[in-house]
């Protein structure tokens, strides 16, 4: 019975959407692509729609269109490098799509959805603050004319604002596309089963894809770096600053005041929305599901023992090639002679600049 129930159920998601899609075809109201984010998830995606044709240059200088991209699949995302509000939170989230991914032949692809500001330059000095050392990232310069047919063709918004937070309002999904050029899913960037779900299907269409890696406990130090804390933290006009965090007391958007004490810091990692620290509009992701307890406590732990903001003067400073934080210039410096020292944060850091200096540069 329970069985029937269930499948009287997907049945009915099913039933809802295609009666969705018909008013809106009935009526001649155009389909957006939020519309494709509530079909039912299965292991092998149907075909949804064409993608759209394209030729933009990527950050790296290349020529990047529909047809390039023909033979491997790719995730799409819509974003700007200016954005203060949902775009490192997607950006975030494609960095761990494609650690999660290592070694799958496949794109990740970024397209901007604000040509006026958003540069090859630009896109350039993104990707390096990001995942510098992903070469199957292209982050893609668009322009006014060719973003609209991208928005019409995807099916998203994307458009200028009057000004408030952010330039430009725009979707907020992944795509994914088979190595056809076909729109094979579309997925809500905020509800964690659809993340799983897009690993998965990624991993259907290219069908011969290195198995996931067995998951094993990670350290607080590499969970820092892996999950791009610092991207969002070091940057005081997105996340409130993480270093000498203990103690201190923080306003929410409530007007209530908190210490950030170890349970406080935890709770923020799991349920971000619960106390929000007042006057950042920066949607944290839940990592609840994504981490162990063990690797929870040790984050913690880490986060608790970040030094203070460097105020002094007499201290020298230099920042962290890899993550972007500032280092204190002291005997005990991670450190490494690449011409010139370069100083790093984390024996993390120094292994990712080890493996690519050039990436770094």
């Amino acid at each position: 019975m329970k069985q029937l129930l269930v499948v009287l159920g997907v049945l009915g998601i099913s039933a809802s959407f295609i009666v969705l899609l018909s008013v809106k075809q009935i009526t001649r109201q155009p389909l957006e692509v939020e519309d494709f984010a509530h079909l039912p998830r299965s292991e092998s995606p149907a075909a949804l729609f064409p993608s759209p044709d394209f030729s933009f240059k990527a950050q790296t200088g290349e020529l990047v269109t529909k047809g390039s991209l023909i033979g491997q699949p790719y995730v799409a995302n819509f974003i700007f490098t200016t954005c203060r509000t949902v775009c490192p939170l997607l950006t975030s989230k494609m960095v761990r799509l494609q650690r999660n991914l290592p070694g799958v032949p496949m794109h990740f692809v970024s397209f901007s959805v604000d040509p006026e500001h958003d540069t090859v330059e630009a896109l350039a000095a993104y990707a390096k603050q990001w995942n510098a050392d992903e070469k199957r990232w292209l982050l893609l310069e668009t322009t006014t004319p060719g973003l609209a047919e991208i928005a019409r063709g995807f099916k998203i918004t994307a458009e200028r604002t009057d000004g408030g937070l952010d330039a430009v309002m725009h979707s907020a999904v992944f795509v994914l596309v088979d190595q056809y050029g076909v729109v094979r899913g579309v997925y809500n960037s905020e509800e964690t089963e659809d993340f799983k779900a897009l690993e998965r299907n990624v991993r259907t269409l290219v069908g011969n894809a290195p198995p996931p890696v067995a998951a094993k406990a990670r350290s607080g130090e590499v969970l820092f770096h892996e999950l791009s804390c610092a991207n969002c933290h070091e940057h005081p006009e997105l996340a409130p600053p993480l270093g000498g965090l203990s103690g201190q007391r923080r306003e929410l958007e409530t007007r209530l005041l908190v210490t950030a004490d170890e349970a406080y810091v935890k709770e923020s990692i799991l349920a971000p929305v619960a106390k929000r620290v007042a006057g950042y509009p920066l949607m944290m992701p839940s990592y609840a599901g994504h981490l162990s307890t063990e690797e929870l406590d040790d984050l913690v732990k880490y986060i608790a023992a970040l030094p203070p903001p460097i105020v002094s003067p007499d201290v020298a400073v230099e920042i962290d090639p890899v993550c972007h934080m500032k280092v204190r210039v002291t005997p005990n410096a991670l450190t490494v002679d690449a011409g010139t020292p370069k100083y790093f944060c984390s024996e993390w850091c120094k292994a990712r600049f080890a493996e690519n200096p050039d990436a770094y540069r």
